[in-house]
């Protein structure tokens, strides 16, 4: 099982991001944007309900990856650069990514209410030029653990809404991870700054 240590930079930085999300109680995705050698270049963290500070803060659109891809410039293109997030973008996400020119997006955790990675690529002459390729999610711990920490908050904010009445349809054995989630007591840890990789980590292990 996929230990913190093992994970990319990038995916670490994203997951760090996410878990400041978490801990502030708002929506648990974070993002970075990498370029063609791997140095991150730009990120962000969701903030739709918390995150003075961060740009379009207590707004409905305050998405992570709409965050990261806010800085690049409009002056070029960025065939080059992959999105990383740690859950499956939406519709607003998905778009921002296809705009902004990004080459990739590659993300962790499914996300079988609001994910939008498979629109239709016919949709319009933009999309049709296939400039940006979506790859996830991953099918391994990070995966999981992207996914569950959705859900654990949507658990605590609406157990009876929709999202969780996806995931529950879709991805039971997710729903089944962020209980344990509750259990230990992961929202604590996360709203005492402790780092995220050894919750990652305790986590893994409680699943073998």
């Amino acid at each position: 099982m996929t230990r913190w240590d093992d994970l990319e930079p990038v995916w670490q930085r994203a997951f760090e991001l996410a878990w400041e999300a978490y801990g502030r109680n708002t929506t648990p995705v974070g993002a970075v944007v990498a370029d063609g050698a791997g140095r991150i270049v730009a990120e962000g963290r969701n903030a739709r309900y918390a995150g003075a500070g961060v740009p379009l803060a207590g707004s409905h659109i305050a998405h992570a990856e709409v965050v990261a891809l806010g800085s690049l410039s409009s002056e070029r293109s960025y065939p080059d650069h992959v999105l990383v997030t740690t859950l499956e973008p939406c519709l607003l996400c998905a778009g921002a990514a296809v705009m902004s020119s990004v080459g990739e997006v590659r993300f962790a955790g499914v996300d079988p209410y609001g994910g939008a990675s498979a629109f239709p690529p016919g949709l319009n002459a933009h999309l049709r030029r296939g400039l940006t390729a979506f790859i996830g999610p991953r099918a391994d711990w990070p995966g999981t653990f992207a996914a569950a920490l959705h859900v654990e908050f949507y658990l605590r904010r609406k157990p009876d809404g929709h999202v969780v009445a996806a995931y529950r349809a879709a991805a039971p054995d997710v729903v089944g991870v962020a209980t344990a989630f509750a259990e230990m007591g992961l929202f604590a840890a996360a709203s005492a700054d402790a780092p995220v990789g050894v919750s990652f980590d305790r986590a893994a292990a409680g699943r073998r």
